[in-house]
């Protein structure tokens, strides 16, 4: 059975180029990208966007990010994931879409 807690490392970008927004992104989880206008809405997203990644998959160990090199707009920040209640969630959203 998969563990239903999930603690990944991630690198939340934070830019001003075209307005002020945020970018994540996982070296952990591949091809995980996503943004929010704020830094607790990029939180929020990352942990959908890891969970729609993982979706089905085996759920890969969490590096150690302690060797990542950081730019001066990155920062490293840690998503916790409940998978469970994440396809909770989803599952209720499935059925209000189909009443």
């Amino acid at each position: 059975m998969h563990q239903t807690i999930l603690v990944y490392p991630v690198i939340i970008a934070e830019f001003n180029d075209d307005g002020h927004y945020f970018t994540v992104t996982s070296p952990n989880i591949q091809g995980m990208v996503t943004q929010g206008e704020t830094l607790e809405e990029a939180k929020s997203e990352s942990v959908d966007a890891i969970a729609t990644l993982l979706d089905g998959e085996t759920y890969p160990e969490p590096e150690d990010p302690s060797g990542w090199k950081l730019a001066a707009n990155e920062r490293l920040v840690y998503i916790t994931v409940d998978m469970a209640q994440w396809y909770h969630e989803k599952e209720k959203a499935r059925h209000a879409r189909h009443e």
